[in-house]
C-alpha cells in the first residue's frame, strides 16, 4: 500500500506558485499586467522560470493575490542554514557574539 504522507513532492519555484495563483484566481497574463504594469512576456518567462522574480516584484505579485510576499520569494521555506557555508558564517557569527560579550 502507497504511504500518500512521505510522497515526494514537486520542487516549487517562485514562478510556479505565481501560475498557480494567477490561475487559482482565475487572471490572465493580460489581467497582471493590467494590475501590476509588468509585461505580460516578463510574466510568462517568471513563470516558465526563465526570469527571476525579484522583491519588488514579488511585492507587486503579492498584492494582486493578497499574501506574503515570502511566499513568492521562499516557496519551499527559507532554512537559513541549510548550506554548508551558511552554517559556517553563523557558526563565525556566534564565535564573534561570544567574543564581544566577554569584552
Amino acid at each position: 500500500m502507497t504511504d500518500f504522507f512521505n510522497l515526494s513532492q514537486p520542487e516549487m519555484t517562485p514562478g510556479k506558485v505565481i501560475r498557480a495563483f494567477r490561475k487559482n484566481f482565475g487572471f490572465t497574463l493580460a489581467d497582471i499586467e493590467k494590475l501590476t504594469d509588468v509585461a505580460e512576456s516578463n510574466l510568462s518567462a517568471m513563470e516558465n522560470d526563465a526570469r527571476p522574480v525579484g522583491q519588488d516584484l514579488a511585492v507587486r505579485l503579492a498584492a494582486v493575490f493578497g499574501i506574503n510576499p515570502g511566499l513568492i520569494l521562499f516557496p519551499n521555506g527559507a532554512e537559513i542554514l541549510d548550506k554548508p557555508e551558511l552554517r559556517k558564517i553563523h557558526t563565525r557569527a556566534v564565535a564573534m557574539r561570544a567574543r564581544k560579550i566577554a569584552g
